[in-house]
C-alpha cells in the first residue's frame, strides 16, 4: 500500500513538470485582439475598419397610415317580444312528449345451469354453556403384586460421589 502511495506521488510530480516545462500558451475568450473584434468593442458602436469604407444610403417608401371605416354586419335581427291581445280566451292544452321507460320481464333460453343465490333467512339456534366434569386420574390399590421375570440379568452400577477441587484463577490488571 506504502509503495501504491509513494509511486502515485511521484507520478503526479513527473506530469506536474512536465507541464511547466510546456511553451504552449492558452489564450482565453477575451485574449482574442489579433485583428478579430473582442467583445468590448461592442459597447463603443464604433464601426469596424478593415482597411475599406463602403458607404450605402437605402431608400424605401413607408405607407402613411389612413382611416378606414369597418362595417359589422349582425347575422339575425333581434327580436323583442310584445303582449298580443286575444279576442276569445280559450284553454288549449300543450302535450309533452316525455319518455316513459317500463322495465319487462323477457324470457331467455339458458344453455346449461349456473347457480343463483338466494338469501334466505336460516334460524340458527343459540346454544347455552354447559360445564362437565371430565374424570381425572386417582390412585388404584392393587392386593398381590405379581412376579416379573427378566430374561437377561441387568447390572444397576452405584453412584460415587467425588469431590473435585476447581482452582479459581485470578485475572492480572492490565497496567500492571
Amino acid at each position: 500500500m506504502k509503495a501504491f502511495i509513494v509511486f502515485s506521488m511521484a507520478l503526479a510530480l513527473a506530469s506536474s513538470a512536465a507541464v511547466d516545462d510546456s511553451k504552449k500558451e492558452k489564450r482565453g475568450l477575451w485574449e482574442l485582439e489579433s485583428g478579430h473584434e473582442s467583445f468590448e468593442s461592442y459597447d463603443r458602436h464604433e464601426p469596424l475598419n478593415y482597411g475599406y469604407t463602403k458607404k450605402e444610403v437605402i431608400t424605401k417608401k413607408v405607407p402613411v397610415p389612413y382611416p378606414v371605416e369597418v362595417e359589422k354586419h349582425v347575422a339575425v335581427p333581434v327580436k323583442v317580444p310584445y303582449p298580443v291581445k286575444v279576442e276569445k280566451e280559450v284553454p288549449f292544452v300543450v302535450e309533452k312528449k316525455v319518455p316513459v321507460y317500463i322495465e319487462k320481464k323477457v324470457p331467455v333460453h339458458v344453455d346449461r345451469p349456473y347457480p343463483v343465490e338466494v338469501k334466505v333467512p336460516v334460524h340458527v339456534p343459540v346454544y347455552k354453556k354447559e360445564y362437565v366434569e371430565v374424570p381425572k386420574p386417582y390412585a388404584v390399590h392393587v392386593e398381590k403384586p405379581y412376579p416379573v421375570y427378566v430374561k437377561q440379568p441387568v447390572y444397576v452400577e452405584k453412584q460415587v460421589p467425588v469431590t473435585v477441587h476447581i482452582k479459581e484463577h485470578q485475572k492480572k490488571p492490565f497496567w500492571g
